[in-house]
């Protein structure tokens, strides 16, 4: 007698879940408004004698004025000592000096003066807005894969079963030895 076993086989498989995901982006939007920045260099550029043809007639106009102003005002001055010689010096040997010397007619200066150009600066505006996206997620989740095949067991005979039956001789009974 024999036995003959095959073993149970037994599977299981997870199969991988699936991420399905969808994404809407993000909105930015920026929006500005630029910086202001004046520089005013008129008063510079008066300075040195870069003027508009308005601004310069102006300006010789206002020192001309001035100028035969303080002539006047020196004539009358050199006038005055002139009239009064008793009182003493000797005005007619300054005057003679003073034209032969002149007034000074350079003092040095710093040429624009300093400050003279003014700056001003505006910043400008900026405006962010922000749309923020989405994320969608989907996923799919598949169950384990389960297989299952039981075992067998298989029972066999190596050789037939035979059975023999030989009575035990009795005397008076017929019996065919033959087989």
């Amino acid at each position: 007698m024999g036995l003959q076993t095959r073993p149970p086989e037994w599977r299981i498989a997870q199969p991988p879940a699936d991420l399905n995901m969808h994404q809407e982006l993000a909105r930015v939007e920026i929006r500005r408004t630029a910086g202001r920045l004046e520089i005013d260099q008129s008063e510079a550029f008066a300075q040195v004698g870069l003027m508009s043809p308005l601004e310069l007639s102006r300006s010789e106009a206002a020192r001309s004025r001035q100028v035969n102003a303080d002539g006047i005002a020196e004539a009358a001055q050199w006038g005055d000592r002139f009239a009064h010689i008793e009182r003493g010096g000797n005005p007619i040997a300054d005057w003679a000096l003073r034209e032969v010397t002149g007034p000074p007619d350079w003092i040095p200066a710093l040429v624009p003066r300093p400050f003279s150009v003014h700056i001003t600066y505006r910043p400008g505006q900026a405006d962010i807005r922000v749309q923020p996206g989405r994320v969608d997620l989907n996923p799919a989740v598949h169950p384990p894969e389960v297989s299952f095949h039981p075992g067998t067991v298989d029972a066999y005979v190596r050789r037939p079963g035979a059975v023999t039956i030989i009575p035990p001789p009795l005397p008076g009974l017929l019996v065919d030895e033959r087989g």
